[in-house]
């Protein structure tokens, strides 16, 4: 597989997959820190705010670069294999959605703290969009 070889709709599920799992695996860990009372909670709000930001430029500029690329292709509209495999995708993601938002509710049970029942609710988030984005490239790969 060369990069040259992927569409652009790939590439872009390719970006936000690398993206999300290279900033929200120090996110994460950065708020299991900060929970265990390894981090100050200064020093940990500050990280996670600078690789949320890391993640907004992340996802900015490489699309902007594959856009870049190939003009005619990212203003192409979808054709009806790729909307099957987004519609595909989205539908399993929103699975993982409505199970993490669950936990979230059950998390209540365990904890009074609403910092820690956000972080569950948007670790159900990152998942569902990680999920989302992984099953567009397996299917894009499988030519379905």
């Amino acid at each position: 597989m060369r990069l040259g070889d992927l569409s652009f709709r790939e590439k872009s599920a390719w970006i936000s997959a690398l993206s999300i799992l290279g900033v929200f695996i120090p996110f994460f860990w950065n708020s299991y820190r900060q929970f265990t009372g390894a981090v100050d909670s200064h020093t940990a709000v500050s990280t996670a705010f600078g690789l949320l930001a890391l993640f907004v430029v992340l996802e900015i500029v490489l699309h902007v670069a594959i856009a870049l690329q190939s003009p005619r292709e990212a203003r192409s509209p979808k054709d009806e294999r790729e909307r099957a495999i987004e519609m595909r995708a989205t539908f399993v993601a929103f699975q993982v959605l409505v199970v993490g938002a669950l936990l979230g509710v059950w998390s209540i049970h365990l904890t009074s703290r609403a910092w820690v029942i956000q972080q569950v609710v948007l670790f159900a988030v990152v998942a569902a969009e990680l999920v989302k984005f992984t099953l567009q490239i397996v299917l894009f790969r499988r030519g379905a």
